[in-house]
Order: structure tokens, then C-alpha cells, then sequence
């Protein structure tokens, strides 16, 4: 995985719905490595894609794939952000667990904030 493009942008991210949600995000991070916000990086590792038959009387079906390709993600980017990291969340196990999620979580990659 690599940062093909850091850009500043003008807008508000509002209510990003990431926390507690299993797929993958996208967070900033502090000097220190702390989590200062999170988004969800929707769309971002397809591993399925939709079959279309030739024979129209045949159901479509869905196959895996290998994820590729590119995709876009506005973080929110506060004064204290340092880095930005992509980040695989599991999906909580039906056990009782503590309710921290960040041993569930699998760093894919981590990249520098240009300042």
C-alpha cells in the first residue's frame, strides 16, 4: 500500500460513524501514535465483485477478488495530527470481552502528515 497524494482541503468532516463498526478506516494520529479521529474508508477493499451470466435467465453472483486499485478518503486533519494510519477493524466477537476494540484492530499501513 502506498500514499499516492496528501491534499489540504476546506470542509467539515461531521459524524463519520467508525467507531465501533467492523471494515476498514482511516485515522489521524498524534506524535505519540494516539487516535485523534477516525473515518471509514467505505468501499476502499472490495474483495468481491458482481458476476453478470450471458444467459440473462441465470442469477447474477458474487465472486471473490483480489483488492486493488485506488480510493479517496477526507480525514480530519486537527493542528496535533501527525500522521495518518489505514486501519483493518474485526468485527467484535460474540464472547464477553473487554469493550476495547484496539486489540482487535490491524495497522495496513501508516504515512506521514506533510505540514
Amino acid at each position: 500500500m502506498r500514499l499516492v497524494l496528501q491534499q489540504p482541503v476546506d470542509t467539515v468532516v461531521r459524524g463519520s460513524g467508525a467507531e465501533g463498526r467492523a471494515g476498514y478506516v482511516v485515522e489521524t494520529r498524534d506524535d505519540q501514535g494516539r487516535s485523534l479521529e477516525r473515518v471509514p474508508a467505505r468501499g476502499a477493499f472490495r474483495e468481491s465483485a458482481e458476476v453478470f451470466p450471458e444467459d440473462h435467465a441465470e442469477p447474477v453472483v458474487r465472486v471473490d477478488v483480489e483488492a486493488r486499485g485506488a480510493f479517496t478518503v477526507i480525514v480530519p486533519a486537527p493542528a496535533e495530527a501527525a500522521e495518518v494510519a489505514v486501519v483493518r477493524v474485526a468485527p467484535p466477537g460474540r464472547e464477553a470481552a473487554p469493550p476495547a476494540t484496539a486489540a482487535r484492530d490491524v495497522d495496513l499501513a501508516t504515512f506521514r502528515l506533510e505540514r
